[in-house]
């Protein structure tokens, strides 16, 4: 009886920018001093930055469930929760050409909207 093989995931090319885009708009930090370690072969990716202030490192995973990210803090001390609980925020996505557009969205209604250029 052949082996049962794992799924292939199929990895959105944008996933690393998607994620760094995420980060930056989650803690108000630049775009631009995002990183990205890695993106495995499961569909996450790994971003992290080093706080300005005090040099510390911050770090988040992030996947994608359809247009929506799904984003966890990725810290050596603190690996949290994946944010698909009714009362998180929802970020979705979407790619208008060479624009990466993120909306984020909390219980209360209230939210945000940030754009970036995809490389």
């Amino acid at each position: 009886m052949p082996e049962a093989q794992a799924a292939k995931v199929d990895v959105n090319p944008q996933l690393g920018q998607i994620c760094k885009a995420t980060a930056a708009m989650t803690f108000g930090r630049d775009y631009k001093i995002m990183k990205l370690d890695k993106v495995d072969p499961d569909g996450i990716a790994y971003v992290y930055y080093n706080r300005p202030s005090d040099n510390t490192r911050w770090a988040i995973k992030c996947r994608l469930e359809g247009e929506r990210v799904m984003w966890a803090s990725d810290n050596p001390d603190s690996t949290g929760r994946w944010r698909n609980n009714p009362a998180d925020e929802v970020i979705t996505y979407s790619i208008n050409g060479k624009k990466l557009n993120l909306k984020q969205v909390y219980s209360d209604g209230s939210g945000d909207n940030a754009t970036y250029d995809l490389k």
